[in-house]
């Protein structure tokens, strides 16, 4: 076995030092808890801040790590990657990732504990080599004074082997027993940690989770990722009957499923919902549903406010087909900007073509539907689909 490498620190720099003095006084690295993990055992790597100052610092959490590229490269490993939902690109979201401070007081560590199989497929027994960097700012407690700009790199290896028979319950019973504990935070985390890349055994530990703050999220992330028949229908019944932000990632997970079964469901959802939870159930079901959807939305359109209606120009790219080309169209001629923007984006996504004349205003527009009409009137038979897995600078129309 090979050893473990030492994690690099490869910089750690005090920005705003008193009196000027430059010395090293936070430093940081990311480090694996074991040498050795079974393959289908949670990863888990430590990234450790440590203060070398008289000086109390605070360092910032974030809860963004599952919508980014996160901190770890594994070489030779895939990195998981969800179906997309929506439309090509560009789109610039906005999000407020920061959940809190931590303090770190003098000659002590923050540990933050991370999970490296979440993001990567690691299903197979070997020695992975592992690279982990994050720049982090260490501030001064109630101010935006900067103590140190961290620059944290590490790179270590990490072996799995095959577990024998009982191993991977047994390395599974520390985090089922954390479920049962008092501290909000141990709870949270060993939920997490066995709706990671779930085994069979762990269906039931996911399902008996309350749908709550603390483990709700979690709950339909696991179930998601199980897939199993049963774990569908709880994500169903969270989906219609839970509080809403907790239907929401139910809908998710059964939008990244997009299993064919479950296209009436989804449809129902829909009707069950309202604003953003409605919306994203047509979404995803016009992904699961295809063609099967459109009667659908097309009878909800004629009264659908600005917000359903730009939803469902994204259900209707989602469903791959030749019918979701007229209904967009029309709502090139919609008097919200925001509805006309994301119909002809959807235009582009399933056709790789674009107007001449977009849709930032009402004339515009009028020459925008007018352009795509008759180019539909002549290629409606023969032009190809797209979706959003297959994004292409989109070509003029002709």
């Amino acid at each position: 076995m090979k050893r473990l490498l030492i994690a690099i620190l490869v910089g750690a720099f005090l920005v705003h030092a008193p009196r000027g003095a430059a010395q090293q006084a936070f430093t940081g690295s990311y480090h694996p808890e074991k040498r050795v993990y079974l393959v289908g055992e949670p990863i888990i790597v430590d990234f450790e801040v440590t203060n070398h100052t008289q000086r109390v610092g605070q360092i910032a959490e974030s809860s963004c790590e599952d919508i980014g590229p996160g901190p770890f490269e594994v070489r030779g490993a895939v990195r998981r990657k969800k179906p997309e939902a929506f439309s090509c690109g560009p789109y610039v979201t906005a999000v407020d990732c920061l959940i809190g401070v931590r303090e770190i007081r003098p000659g002590s560590k923050y540990v933050k504990r991370l999970f490296l199989n979440g993001p990567f497929v690691l299903d197979s027994p070997g020695t992975y080599q592992v690279h982990a960097k994050s720049d982090e700012n260490i501030t001064r407690p109630g101010s935006e004074e900067v103590l140190a700009a961290l620059h944290v790199e590490s790179e270590f290896e990490l072996t799995l082997r095959a577990p024998k028979e009982g191993e991977l319950e047994a390395a599974y019973k520390p985090f089922f027993d954390d479920l049962q504990g008092p501290d909000y935070s141990i709870r949270y985390f060993g939920a997490s940690a066995i709706s990671q890349n779930p085994p069979a055994f762990a269906e039931a530990a996911i399902s008996a989770l309350p749908i709550d703050p603390i483990t709700g999220t979690v709950r339909a992330e696991g179930l998601g990722r199980l897939g199993t028949p049963t774990a569908r229908a709880e994500l169903i019944a969270m989906a219609l009957t839970a509080r809403e932000e907790f239907r929401q990632p139910a809908i998710q997970a059964l939008g990244e499923l997009g299993n064919p079964e479950d296209c009436q469901s989804m449809l129902d959802i829909g009707n069950h919902n309202k604003d953003y939870t409605q919306g994203e159930a047509y979404v995803y079901a016009g992904r699961i549903c295809k063609e099967r959807a459109i009667p659908v939305f097309l009878r909800l359109l004629p009264n659908a406010n600005a917000s359903l209606s730009g939803y469902l120009a994204v259900a209707l790219e989602n469903t791959r087909s030749r019918g979701a080309v007229v209904p967009l169209i029309s709502l090139l001629a919609n008097p919200d900007e925001n509805v006309r923007s994301e119909a002809e984006r959807s235009l582009e996504t399933l056709t790789h073509r674009k107007s001449h004349y977009g849709t930032a205003s009402v004339e515009s527009s009028g020459k925008a539907r007018t352009e795509w009409a008759n180019w539909w009137a002549t290629n409606a038979s023969t032009a190809p689909m797209y979706g959003s897995d297959q994004c292409a600078d989109p070509q003029p129309l002709p």
